[in-house]
């Protein structure tokens, strides 16, 4: 149901990371009118996706991407503060304690379904908590606040700027809890002992570990390694 795997890893699943990125283009470039860099096989990747963030993935009972979202610690260049610093009074958020998520959608696969929706913010939230992140903080389509309310992570909008004639971009600050987790879990269905979630982590042969000496160390936000570049 749920993949968790940073960008490093990401095209261990070439299929899975295609289908990402391609339905972001669909949701973002073509539903949403942002004007974005896509590549030659339609997809729409940026920057951050370099940074080897962690996405978290909804797929189907076919293990097709239904939705997903990107988590970085705001620690280090975050949308938010390179892009949107004038919805933020200027103020730079950067904490340990924060995350940054961005690119969060369902695929139109997966659209109609508020479950889906809930499970996806399920599955961040309750990733985020447990590495002691006590906010996550973005920058959304506007129109895309009544979806998360409705889902039950209802957050608190700090800015907002227009785009074009008629749409708008919302920066939003998420509170995470354990009561939010509950209320996400309870509109997905989920039962969450029954879920067990886990980073994927790349298999490395012990001779190559051996050639490559002790790894770098690892850049950490809230109890969650990130192994930045």
């Amino acid at each position: 149901m749920f993949k968790l795997i940073y960008g490093d890893d990401l095209f261990d699943f070439p299929t899975l990371a295609n289908q990402m990125f391609q339905d972001r283009r669909a949701q973002f470039h073509e539903d949403f009118g942002w004007e974005l860099d896509v590549d030659d096989l339609g997809r729409e990747i940026d920057k951050y996706d370099l940074m080897n963030p962690l996405y978290v993935i909804l797929r189907d009972p076919d293990g097709r991407h239904l939705g997903s979202g990107r988590l970085m610690p705001t620690t280090g260049p975050t949308m938010i503060a390179d892009h949107f610093s004038d919805m933020t009074d200027g103020v730079r958020i950067a904490s340990p304690l924060i995350w940054e998520v961005t690119r969060v959608f369902i695929a139109r696969r997966g659209e109609g379904s508020i479950r889906n929706a809930a499970a996806l913010m399920w599955a961040g939230c309750q990733i985020a908590r447990k590495a002691g992140v006590e906010f996550l903080v973005g920058v959304t389509a506007a129109r895309m606040v009544r979806v998360f309310t409705a889902c039950g992570w209802k957050p608190d909008v700090i800015g907002q700027r227009s785009v074009g004639t008629d749409s708008a971009i919302s920066a939003c600050l998420w509170e995470v809890s354990q009561e939010t987790c509950d209320r996400l879990a309870a509109r997905a269905e989920i039962v969450q002992h029954e879920i067990s979630l886990s980073v994927y982590r790349r298999p490395v042969p012990a001779r190559a570990m051996a050639m490559a000496g002790p790894p770098a160390a690892p850049v950490t936000a809230g109890g969650l390694e990130f192994k930045m570049r």
